[in-house]
């Protein structure tokens, strides 16, 4: 269809909306006859554009409704983001606020002397997964694996 004839058929369209809209803001008890008798429109014929009109909303309706159904059958694949991360030090430093830290991969854990052991040991199972090993350090630089 050229773009002539689809302007023409989309005004045509709008002026049926309108008509049809028109018609359902009529006054309560008004009959279909009553109101097209006074618009000058035989009752087919505005039946006949009420019917268009539903039609075209039910195709632009199910050709939202099928984009939209298509947009959710499509995976989202996870939007990947990268963080710069600090070189790793060169040196392990010593435990700064507590008796000794507890280094597994980039976690560290400064821990005071009041732990209880049970914690401790939770902490360190905790944090040492897929057979990371961890360091422990004193303030006396004092290295053990764990």
């Amino acid at each position: 269809m050229n773009k002539s004839a689809q302007l023409k058929k989309e005004l045509r369209y709008q002026q049926w909306f309108a008509e049809v809209q028109e018609y359902n803001s009529r006054p309560e008890g008004m009959t279909v006859r009553e109101w097209c008798s006074l618009k000058g429109i035989k009752a087919p014929t505005f039946y006949d554009h009420l019917h268009k009109v539903q039609e075209y909303y039910m195709d632009e309706l199910q050709q939202t409704n099928s984009q939209e159904l298509i947009k959710q059958q499509q995976p989202q694949l996870p939007v990947q983001t990268f963080v710069e991360l600090p070189s790793p030090a060169e040196a392990l430093k010593p435990a700064t606020h507590g008796v000794a830290s507890i280094v597994c991969g980039n976690a560290r854990i400064e821990i005071s002397e009041d732990i209880s052991e049970t914690f401790l040991l939770k902490l360190i199972g905790a944090i040492s997964v897929n057979g990371t090993y961890c360091k422990v350090i004193t303030k006396n630089k004092k290295i053990s694996m764990l």
